[in-house]
């Protein structure tokens, strides 16, 4: 058995709830490649084979790691996820800086007339193309690579466990329409409009993922967003129905399409947590960023879902080695080591410490030898 066969055999098991001889480790790595390997950002943003190959040599960096979330890191795609420009290094800002989101109101409620009259993906292309500098164009050379990026990451040994992201349509919206005026004259003033739309949008959604889950390109598995929709944001009522109801039919097509649904939950979860009770058990990741309580979530729902997380992106950026090696340590054995797998909190930082990254290898390998 290779390496990579060895990898993916162990986050499988890991993902399915069953003993494992080594907790799995997944990078969170994404534009820290780039000062890792001492390239300008926008070298490392022009050119996807320069892209992968420091991604490659960013995650050899960083240990014995298992699996990885991200092939190629950059901005380009974020526009249609989330409907805002992004600020581009050596475009907008300074070549060194970390790319950034420009959320403004782009997205009006005349759009969500437009948007019941005409079909989403109409819209959506026009609005693409006309208030967000053309991304699918943009993006075109991160997507031409991405077959690629994917077979090298695989020869170098490394399980690409997510390559797609799901979204719902409260994400969606909230970042063209910029969260108060979303939350506040949308939500509020306007819900049964704005169910209408959410319609259109999930519609059309779920028709391209289905595309993609039943092309060869089928990923392992992909993000499912969790990042503004959640229970800390929204009352008890509005979190059930304008996103948890879209969130869990995400999870289920991925479930159904034996895709791995990596539910990236950014921000508090705690008072969520039981809605996720009756997944399938063994089928799906919940992935935390550190600010839902890990162990709640272990409590309540580690019978039933792997956990990854959450070495914290404060405590890979101005912590110590030996700090990081202890949190980490102290998850694989509170949370681990059965239905766990170690990762930063959401993305590494961009100013994060090399040695500080690996000591979440380290003591994986470290707890595996005893």
């Amino acid at each position: 058995m290779g390496i990579y066969e060895e990898r993916l055999n162990r986050i499988q098991a890991a993902i399915a709830l069953e003993p494992v001889d080594k907790v799995p480790v997944i990078s969170g790595l994404s534009a820290v490649a780039a000062p890792m390997t001492n390239t300008r950002m926008s070298a490392f943003l022009s050119d996807m084979e320069l892209n992968c190959t420091c991604n490659i040599r960013a995650t050899d960096m960083l240990g014995n790691v298992d699996g990885v979330q991200a092939t190629l890191a950059s901005p380009e795609g974020l526009p249609t996820l989330w409907l805002s420009n992004i600020g581009v290094p050596g475009e907008d800002i300074e070549d060194d800086q970390l790319w950034q989101v420009i959320e403004k109101e782009l997205v009006t409620q005349e759009d969500y007339d437009l948007i019941l009259k005409d079909g989403f993906g109409p819209w959506y292309q026009q609005f693409m193309k006309e208030k967000l500098r053309d991304p699918l164009t943009r993006m075109k050379p991160l997507n031409d690579y991405g077959p690629t990026a994917q077979k090298r990451f695989e020869e170098a040994g490394y399980v690409v466990v997510k390559n797609m992201s799901l979204l719902t349509p409260f994400e969606m919206l909230c970042g063209g329409r910029s969260l108060e005026a979303f939350l506040i004259d949308d939500l509020m003033d306007i819900p049964e409009k704005v169910d209408q739309v959410f319609a259109e949008i999930h519609k059309y959604n779920m028709e391209r993922y289905i595309q993609r889950f039943e092309s060869p390109a089928k990923p392992f598995g992909v993000w499912v967003g969790g990042w503004r929709g959640t229970p800390e944001t929204l009352s008890p009522a509005m979190f059930r129905h304008f996103s948890w109801k879209y969130f869990r039919e995400l999870v289920d097509l991925c479930i159904q399409y034996h895709v791995v649904p990596i539910m990236h939950l950014d921000a508090c979860w705690d008072l969520g947590l039981e809605y996720f009770r009756d997944i399938p058990a063994g089928k799906a990741v919940m992935a935390l960023d550190g600010k839902t309580d890990i162990h709640k979530a272990k409590e309540v729902v580690g019978d039933t879902i792997c956990i990854m997380g959450d070495v914290p992106a404060s405590m890979l950026a101005f912590s110590t080695p030996q700090q990081v090696y202890d949190y980490t340590k102290n998850l694989i054995q509170t949370v681990g080591p059965t239905g766990y797998m170690i990762c930063s909190g959401c993305d590494i930082p961009y100013n994060g410490k090399v040695e500080n990254m690996q000591m979440m290898a380290k003591a994986a390998d470290d707890a595996a030898k005893r």
